[in-house]
């Protein structure tokens, strides 16, 4: 893993040398991390076994499995049986919201760090977010890279854009690319991201969220909506988790490839407006509706994106393309009647004006 120096000159020094001199008064704060796993227990040995490595233990790891994931849940009731810091939680209801929001309501920790199974941490990992979280009282969440490795080798381009959100509601990520800084974001990345408690509290990933084992974008919900909260989220390249998280052109929230499944890409593209739609000013909604719909990505395409990849991919373009919109629509029709019922209870609710 020899880009570790390439991201921070920290690796062999104290990790607390990137940030800002804490108050005398800073008290000690708990760290738990949260994994949450499914059918992978290979990949999750090697997580625990990066957590194991922390120079600073965590107060408190619990990991998150499914109970019809027999094989993972008897390895960890062996493994959290000999004395080891984990807690496991079982759940019967599938996908990735339910397990994280069960990790929540299991977390007792000041901070609590989020992880994905397929990850290892670097050493240092526990000790930087300590230090982020004690040096900044407004800091409510923090995200650092995910070295991603693809099964073959790891990625090594490198972005300087992070985590943000285009005025017309198109959503940078990059989180696997950042190097630089520490700097401010508006966007985390569920393969790394922890938020203080308190920034948290009563805060749950969004169940109206669409997919089966997955469901794309919930951490673009849920980032957003502790920014919304008015918290500061931060975002550090030396707060680093190697990823191993395979070919990304088997993810339908990821790639424009014709092998991935029409109804996934449908459920990421109703997901994608329903994580934004709160963000985004009423000018700013009509601009992503009409970007959404003529323009686009190449992942969830509009009419533009489409006719660009006529050429790559024939008539499936335009498959991608009205599977896309479906989702897109479904969810513009989802937030308006929302929106709208909101504002009828509101009127039944305001008292009535003295004649």
């Amino acid at each position: 893993m020899p880009l570790v120096n390439n991201l921070s000159s920290q690796s062999s020094a104290g990790c607390a040398e990137h940030l800002p001199q804490q108050s005398s008064g800073s008290s000690s704060l708990t760290i738990g991390v949260q994994i949450s796993t499914y059918k992978r227990p290979a990949k999750l040995q090697q997580c625990l076994d990066g957590l194991a490595r922390q120079t600073i233990l965590p107060d408190d790891i619990i990991v998150v499995c499914q109970d019809s994931d027999i094989e993972s849940c008897e390895w960890l009731s062996e493994r959290a049986g000999n004395g080891s810091q984990i807690r496991v939680v079982t759940l019967s209801s599938p996908g990735a919201v339910a397990s994280r929001n069960a990790g929540l309501e299991a977390c007792h920790t000041d901070i609590l760090a989020i992880i994905d199974d397929d990850v290892v941490p670097h050493a240092y990992w526990v000790c930087r977010i300590r230090d982020h979280f004690k040096a900044d009282p407004s800091l409510g969440g923090l995200g650092g890279r995910d070295h991603v490795h693809d099964g073959e080798r790891f990625d090594e381009r490198l972005a300087k854009n992070v985590g943000y959100l285009n005025w017309w509601g198109r959503d940078i990520g990059n989180h696997h690319l950042g190097y630089g800084r520490p700097r401010e974001v508006q966007i985390l990345k569920g393969a790394n991201m922890s938020y203080r408690a308190q920034a948290i509290a009563g805060l749950r990933f969004d169940t109206r969220l669409r997919g089966s084992t997955v469901q794309p974008h919930e951490d673009l919900a849920f980032s957003l909506a502790v920014n919304r909260r008015g918290w500061k989220l931060l975002y550090d390249p030396a707060v680093l988790v190697y990823h191993f998280a395979g070919r990304p052109d088997q993810r339908a929230y990821s790639s424009n490839a014709a092998s991935v499944d029409l109804r996934d890409l449908s459920n990421a593209a109703f997901n994608s407006v329903i994580a934004l739609w709160d963000k985004l000013t009423p000018a700013r909604r009509a601009a992503f509706v009409f970007w959404s719909i003529f323009i686009g990505t190449g992942v969830e395409p509009g009419v533009l994106q489409a006719f660009r990849y006529m050429p790559r991919l024939g008539v499936h373009a335009w498959r991608r393309f009205w599977w896309a919109q479906r989702g897109k629509i479904e969810a513009f029709l989802l937030v308006s009647e929302t929106y709208t019922k909101g504002r009828v209870r509101s009127k039944k609710a305001a008292p009535a004006r003295e004649q």
